[in-house]
């Protein structure tokens, strides 16, 4: 009788992008190592740790043969799965493509410390073993701004890493927050964060809306935002980026609204859905309307 397999158990919470709906995910490290942006809570209550290596064999041998068979793509958790030591993580890397025979890609979040911590050979070495492509956590190209979150880097120490290793091949989906420096820092926030996207040119820009999972004093630092300074702020974070073949998404549930488009090609298509957004709001007295910023934790 065929051996039936087992599948993960996974250490909650656990978190993907949208776009990993599809992929299998296996956890190698448990938690954020860095875990003190002042917005974020999601691993708040998880402490970081490596898994050992055995442990995530053990994993992946328990695996149905037949989901290892189907399996073209692996997303590597938890906040920051690279920051894993280089030599650990290329183990991993060669067991996934020993193990998976259609294995096409890898993908994890990156933090600014995993990016800085490894040498561009390091990452080259990583790359070579599918994994190409990372999402990382901008928030924003405005150091006020990215205070005021505790992030926790320099934006601008952390634009030619991802452009060195985008020369690799890496590809990088980069998450920008509307909302995050208050209506005080709003057009720096925007601005900022468009340089920064247009001289690092990743292939793909995720908004999403600030919203707390962690600290309800957030916005005694800032000015909380309107839904008409949200909207402003979008409208001058696309007219300022100068990018090429960067496809944006802003479909996150905490977004008021959806958008779609390659920030070039699509630039005017978004700046017109943006105005027809701002008029539905106006009709609908909503413009000086708060959004709900605040997720409870169940």
């Amino acid at each position: 009788m065929a051996k039936q397999g087992k599948l993960p158990e996974y250490s909650y919470p656990l978190y993907r992008p949208p776009s990993e709906a599809k992929s299998l995910i296996l956890q190698i490290t448990e938690g954020c190592s860095y875990n003190r942006c002042t917005f974020c809570g999601m691993y708040v209550d998880k402490k970081f740790k490596l898994r050992p290596f055995n442990e995530f064999k053990k994993e992946v041998d328990e695996l149905p043969q037949h989901i290892k068979d189907k399996t073209t793509r692996i997303f590597l958790a938890d906040g920051d799965a690279v920051i894993y030591p280089t030599e650990g993580l290329i183990k991993i890397l060669d067991y996934l493509n020993s193990e998976f025979p259609s294995l096409q890609s890898v993908r994890s979040y990156v933090g600014a410390q995993a990016l800085k911590k490894k040498s561009v050979n390091d990452w080259g070495k990583i790359f070579s073993r599918k994994l190409d492509l990372m999402y990382f956590g901008l928030e924003s190209g405005n150091k006020d701004v990215l205070k005021i979150m505790n992030k926790g880097m320099d934006a601008w120490e952390i634009a030619p890493i991802i452009k060195d290793l985008r020369e690799l091949g890496i590809r990088f989906s980069v998450m920008v927050i509307l909302g995050a420096g208050g209506v005080k820092h709003s057009f720096a926030h925007a601005y900022d964060s468009a340089k920064w996207l247009s001289d690092v040119n990743p292939e793909y820009l995720g908004l999403l809306t600030l919203f707390l999972r962690r600290d309800r004093n957030y916005f005694k630092h800032i000015q909380t935002p309107k839904f008409k300074h949200l909207l402003r702020e979008t409208m001058a974070l696309i007219d300022n980026t100068e990018t090429k073949g960067t496809i944006l998404r802003s479909n996150h549930i905490s977004n008021l609204f959806v958008l779609k488009g390659t920030i070039a090609e699509d630039k005017q298509s978004l700046l017109n859905q943006l105005e027809q957004v701002w008029y539905y709001c106006e009709k609908n007295n909503m413009l000086d309307s708060f959004p709900d910023y605040y997720q409870e934790m169940l």
